[in-house]
């Protein structure tokens, strides 16, 4: 039973890196506990990434996910049995033209493709991605993927669920500037990058928000219902939509102008604290319930 006054959150949707998983670090036992309680007490908890489909196994096994995973940026959903049940595409016609747009105003850009099962890029993206530093929890395919002199000769009949964009002289945020006046409404430019510039371009109106927006109306529950928890612009949409949205102490700016709270950052459990206090404890007593707020200031 809920305590008198306290929200009710039927539905938990957090981001994986940088939100429960620390940048460069693992999943701590305390998080995992608070994800797994919140499922034990009959409350939604979709995990939602900007990981393509194949990076996304890595994770399950090191939470325990049991629920639905919202993977690309949106572009995809993936049940607790691992099986694709929403699949949302760019159309070849709109690679060529968001490639076209960037190609013109990006000079060192290079371009890679995600399909639902396969990475494929081009010539010297591996060069210049394969330093740099790969999220935890991820497999290391970059050096077995397909490449070609050009992204449109790797174009065919596969489903493309994201389209990325690399530069190795922009910022992440300098290149997501130029991807958002390049490409206009054909795609959805995000980035969840700290480091090396990576753009990735998803689905036209494909974002977190949309397709949980879709799951949690599936599931009969309105967005008040739901608590998110972000800490990068392709989280901006979710936290803005949520009910009650979390931004991680540290994170983009963006992310936090979105967001109507602040959460502790992932490297002190966050996630874990917020749930503990306002969707475990409202559940009934608990002898580690009591932690500190943290103040949100922008």
């Amino acid at each position: 039973m809920n305590v008198a006054g306290a929200p009710t959150y039927r539905l938990v949707a957090t981001d994986i890196d940088g939100t429960i998983l620390p940048h460069g670090g693992t999943i701590s036992a305390r998080t995992r506990k608070a994800l797994a309680a919140c499922t034990d007490a009959g409350t939604h908890v979709v995990l939602a990434t900007g990981r393509p489909p194949r990076w996304v196994t890595p994770i399950l096994e090191a939470t325990g996910h049991r629920g639905t995973v919202i993977a690309a940026n949106g572009a995809v959903v993936i049940d607790s049995a691992r099986r694709m049940l929403t699949r949302h595409r760019l159309t070849a016609a709109t690679v060529h033209e968001v490639v076209d747009a960037l190609r013109r105003r990006v000079r060192d850009v290079l371009f890679a493709i995600e399909t639902p099962h396969e990475f494929r890029a081009e010539a010297g993206y591996r060069a210049v991605r394969g330093g740099v530093h790969v999220e935890s929890l991820a497999p290391r395919t970059v050096a077995a993927m397909p490449e070609a002199p050009r992204i449109e000769q790797l174009l065919d009949d596969e489903p493309i669920i994201k389209v990325v964009a690399l530069s190795a002289t922009l910022s992440p945020d300098e290149l997501l500037a130029v991807g958002r006046e390049a490409v206009g409404d054909l795609a959805v430019p995000t980035h969840s990058s700290t480091g090396l510039a990576l753009l990735e371009l998803g689905p036209r109106d494909v974002s977190k928000a949309s397709t949980l927006a879709a799951l949690a109306s599936s599931l009969g529950v309105h967005h008040t219902e739901v608590i998110a928890f972000g800490d990068m612009p392709n989280d901006v949409e979710m936290l803005a939509w949520a009910g009650a949205g979390y931004a991680m102490q540290g994170g983009h700016p963006e992310a936090i102008a979105a967001a109507a709270h602040l959460a502790p950052a992932a490297a002190e459990d966050g996630v874990a604290q917020v749930l503990e206090r306002e969707v475990l404890k409202p559940l009934g007593p608990s002898d580690d319930s009591r932690l500190p707020a943290v103040p949100f200031v922008r």
